[in-house]
């Protein structure tokens, strides 16, 4: 099975073969502790910075609840930016800490509208913090990162950003954004196995946690535990064998040149997919990570997913209310290949054919004719 959905994605064979490696008990050897504090160290080259960056054994949504848990206090009230599926999830997150949310709605279609976010703080600033996502995946968008930060810092807010599907795929300048708290997983961009969460913290975010008047409910996710903690090296025992895929992938990605990467197969995708006919579900802000399409005379995305697979391809259909509506290509981590993405728009064009649809381009043709094949 040729893997281009929106994640997990591919990994690759000197990835799964670092998986199987068990060296060590990583709670007891401290050449293992050198080693983990140096693999969390190229998250922060890969971001630019000299902040903290750590990991945490868990799915990537594991760190969303996890930053919530930590800066998060009964009754603080945080602005929840949500233009997409998993913007508003962050809402549900401060309720479970005792804070109340505030969630402000973009249309779905387009990025978040940092003019529309100033009026509002114009008028309520209260706030502790405020979260979004930088690449919502279900939509096929990427926020400006940079220009929402800047308008949060204004107001003096922490700001906490879903990285989880831009990580490795969109350029991110840790420092340069202004960003208190990145969060990240090792399924996507970075094309590792799932059960890592990724976490980069500002020192303004640590002096918050610090700071608080109520203790963090919650032992695990205490971020506090895992880049201040005295008692050992870690406050649980880590998954050696997760961290030397971690590892080699990091490599693989730094080795790559990820970021033009990503770009170069997310602009080809959106050419070919709109000079075919098809509509993209962003109107602006494209992600370079996944593209959303709108499915054509209103197939259900389910009867092309059934064909794609009986084609040996997987791709994604929407979530929510869209989830019927939309068809994705995740352009991301080690899905990206030629060989893989002929065989992507080869299967489509043989799906939308067996469909009743027709397309006003051969997707495999013009894909061949970009990268220079025919």
């Amino acid at each position: 099975m040729k893997i281009l959905c929106a994640g997990p994605t591919s990994i690759s064979p000197e990835v799964l073969n670092a998986l199987s490696k068990s060296k060590t008990n990583p709670d007891l050897d401290p050449e293992y502790q050198v080693f983990h504090r140096s693999v969390e160290k190229k998250i922060s080259k890969l971001l630019n910075t000299e902040a903290t960056s750590f990991f945490m054994l868990g799915e990537g949504i594991m760190g969303l609840e996890a930053a919530i848990i930590s800066l998060v206090e009964p009754q603080d009230r945080v602005l929840v930016l949500s233009n997409g599926f998993f913007g508003a999830g962050f809402a549900d997150y401060v309720k479970f800490a005792g804070g109340t949310p505030v969630v402000l709605e973009f249309d779905f279609r387009n990025g978040i509208d940092v003019n529309k976010l100033d009026e509002f703080l114009q008028q309520d600033s209260n706030f502790k913090l405020a979260t979004f996502v930088h690449c919502e995946t279900p939509s096929g968008l990427t926020n400006n990162l940079n220009e929402i930060v800047s308008t949060l810092k204004k107001y003096n807010l922490l700001t906490i950003a879903d990285c989880v599907s831009s990580l490795g795929g969109e350029a991110i300048d840790f420092d340069k954004s202004g960003l208190d708290v990145l969060l990240g997983g090792s399924q996507k961009c970075i094309s590792a196995p799932v059960g890592i969460t990724i976490v980069t913290i500002s020192d303004r975010a640590k002096k918050a946690i610090d700071d608080r008047k109520t203790p963090v409910n919650s032992y695990y996710m205490n971020f506090k535990n895992y880049y201040d903690f005295k008692e050992a090296p870690f406050c649980y025992t880590m998954n050696e064998n997760l961290i030397y895929a971690m590892d080699i992938a990091l490599e693989q990605l730094f080795n790559r040149n990820s970021i033009e990467l990503h770009k170069t197969y997310a602009d080809i995708t959106r050419e070919i997919i709109q000079s075919a006919g098809l509509e993209l579900y962003a109107k602006n802000c494209p992600s370079n990570t996944v593209t959303a399409v709108l499915m054509p005379n209103e197939i259900e995305a389910e009867c092309l997913l059934k064909l794609m697979r009986q084609k040996d391809i997987a791709i994604s259909k929407g979530l929510g209310n869209m989830s019927e509506k939309l068809f994705r290509i995740g352009h991301m981590g080690q899905n990206i290949s030629k060989d893989n993405f002929k065989a992507l728009f080869k299967a489509l064009d043989e799906c939308f054919k067996e469909l009743g649809i027709e397309l006003k381009i051969s997707l495999y043709d013009s894909f061949c004719k970009k990268i220079g094949e025919v």
